[in-house]
């Protein structure tokens, strides 16, 4: 399986579905994360620090690799045509069967404009004939079997939840790898990340996931379209 998790600023897969992602890598999927921005406009951290510990992050989480689409950060445009077509040329050229997408539903206006870029430019990705290009080669469409959209300020509505008990440590590492957001240094300037309240807000939101299925940690995830069945069996575990 080819998963490709899309992020807004270079710290949002690790806090948001850094769970999943360790759990996808753990069995030895093919996982990418993509950046959309560099978060040169960050209150806190050069680009180059930034990414620094994105890279650190990606090697904690075992990802496949890492590429960072160097859109405009507080920039970010719903309806630009060239951002989109940046964020269809990686969907193409990694070919995921999962696409993991930031919630539109987000204060932030890069998170609400990156959310429906990347929507759309998994739907713009399976028409052939909308043109890309990589290496001088028209790029053949791509149509992602499933996308599923993660938390970001505002909750998603949990249509499924993954159990990231067992990578719980994993996912709080990568967070803690990104020490110019989350650190708790002197020379930081205050933001929500550097609270010290932060990771253990994160852990009450995966607490209550997990509740949902049972599991001590969980990751919820919303439906971009309907799941189709021909029965419910696939729904319900094999008995022992």
């Amino acid at each position: 399986m080819r998963v490709l998790a899309i992020g807004i600023h270079p710290d949002d897969v690790e806090i948001s579905c850094g769970g999943t992602v360790a759990v996808h890598a753990a069995r030895g999927d093919e996982v990418v994360i993509l950046d959309l921005t560099r978060g040169e406009s960050s209150t806190n951290g050069t680009p180059e620090a930034r990414a620094r510990e994105a890279e650190a992050a990606a090697r904690i989480l075992g990802v496949t690799r890492r590429v960072n689409a160097a859109l405009p950060d507080a920039g970010l445009r719903s309806d630009d045509l060239e951002q989109r077509r940046a964020i269809v040329t990686v969907i193409r050229s990694v070919r995921p069967h999962v696409v993991l997408i930031p919630n539109a539903n987000d204060q932030h206006p890069d998170h609400a404009a990156g959310g429906i870029l990347s929507q759309h430019a998994v739907f713009m990705a399976n028409v052939d004939g909308y043109a890309t290009e990589e290496g001088g080669a028209r790029q053949a469409r791509w149509g992602v079997a499933r996308s599923l959209l993660y938390s970001g300020r505002r909750e998603v509505r949990p249509d499924l939840v993954v159990d990231i008990t067992t990578v719980y440590e994993t996912k709080t590492k990568a967070i803690r790898a990104h020490a110019t957001q989350v650190g708790t240094g002197k020379e930081l300037l205050a933001t929500p990340l550097t609270d010290p309240r932060f990771l253990s807000v994160v852990e009450a939101r995966d607490r209550v996931a997990g509740r949902r299925i049972g599991a001590t940690f969980g990751e919820a995830f919303e439906l971009v379209s309907p799941l189709g069945l021909t029965d419910f069996s696939s729904l319900i575990k094999p008995e022992a």
